[in-house]
C-alpha cells in the first residue's frame, strides 16, 4: 500500500463500535451541556464559556504540528490523525455553541456577528475541505481558503473588540 495513502487513512466518526462512540459523544455532550449551565450565572455567558473552552481544545493541534515540524519529530503520524479529527468536530461544536451563545444573548453588535461568520467561514472551509477534498488531495486554493491566518486573527480582534469594547 503507498504510504501517502496509509498516512492519510483518517476515520473522521471514529472507529471501533457504533455503540462506544455513540456514548462518548454522548457523555461529552451532557458533560458540555453540565458546563455551560454551571460555569458563570446564566446560559449565555456560560454558552460563551463552553466555545471558548471547545475552540482553545480544538486548536491546541497547530502548536502540536508547529512544534512537530520544527524538531522533526517521527512516527507520531497517528497521533496527529486523531487530533486532526479531534480539530474538526471540537471547532464544528464550538461554532455551533457559538451560534447558540449568539441567539441567547441576543446580539446586536457588528463585530460579534462578523466574528462568527468568520468562525462559520473556517468551519464549513474545513468541512468542505474534507469532505470533498481529502488530506491526500487537497486542492492548495481550497487548503488557502480554510487556513487563512488573516481571517483567524481578524476574528479574535472582531470577538475581543466585540466583547470588551462595546
Amino acid at each position: 500500500m503507498d504510504n501517502r495513502i496509509k498516512q492519510y487513512d483518517i476515520a473522521l466518526f471514529g472507529r471501533g463500535p457504533l455503540k462506544k462512540r455513540v456514548m462518548l459523544v454522548s457523555v461529552l455532550s451532557i458533560l458540555g451541556i453540565i458546563y455551560a449551565f454551571n460555569s458563570d450565572y446564566n446560559l449565555a455567558t456560560g454558552s460563551g464559556n463552553l466555545s471558548m473552552v471547545l475552540f482553545l481544545a480544538a486548536n491546541v493541534y497547530f502548536p502540536a504540528k508547529r512544534i512537530r515540524l520544527k524538531y522533526a519529530i517521527k512516527n507520531v503520524q497517528s497521533q496527529f490523525n486523531t487530533l486532526l479529527v479531534w480539530h474538526i468536530w471540537l471547532n464544528t461544536f464550538s461554532f455551533v455553541v457559538a451560534c447558540i451563545h449568539c441567539y441567547v444573548s441576543m446580539w446586536s453588535n457588528d463585530w460579534l456577528l462578523a466574528a462568527l461568520f468568520m468562525m462559520g467561514w473556517l468551519t464549513f472551509g474545513g468541512f468542505l475541505m474534507w469532505f470533498r477534498f481529502q488530506p491526500g488531495k487537497v486542492k492548495k486554493g481550497m487548503y488557502l481558503l480554510h487556513t487563512q491566518q488573516f481571517i483567524f486573527f481578524n476574528m479574535i480582534f472582531a470577538m475581543l473588540k466585540g466583547h470588551y469594547v462595546f
